[in-house]
């Protein structure tokens, strides 16, 4: 009882976090980062591509909303688990300060993709 409250309130967090700077970003995309120089000049490129933030953001208001509504979610867990990771990654490279939101999305994909182990089995079953 207390873990589906815990993972309930872990995916509606999850959700959130993702919905509202992924709406933000793709409603007015500013592109005016707070990061240090390397990882300014990293995010511009992304940003001058065209198509490239505009994917990630795009991904991020599809998986928040998904998550909101509870649709979905062992997928949408899967598919954006390598964005956490390279948000993650990212700042451990190059801007390390500003590390906290990214490992709190991480840590929650990471939570919520544990809370649904169930749905995986069938993709880690060997076929016989």
């Amino acid at each position: 009882m207390l873990g589906q409250k815990i993972t309930l309130i872990a995916r509606i967090v999850f959700g959130l976090l993702l919905l509202v700077p992924g709406l933000n970003n793709l409603i007015n995309p500013s592109y005016s980062m707070e990061f240090s120089e390397p990882a300014n000049k990293f995010m511009m490129a992304l940003a001058e591509t065209g198509y490239i933030m505009v994917i990630v953001y795009s991904l991020m208001v599809l998986a928040g909303f998904s998550l909101l509504i509870n649709r979905f979610v062992p997928l949408v867990l899967v598919v954006f688990a390598p964005v956490s990771l390279n948000m993650v990654l990212f700042h451990v490279f190059l801007d390390l300060k500003s590390i906290i939101p990214s490992l709190i999305m991480f840590f929650l994909n990471i939570f919520l993709l544990f809370a649904h182990i169930a749905s995986y089995h069938l993709l880690f079953k060997a076929k016989s």
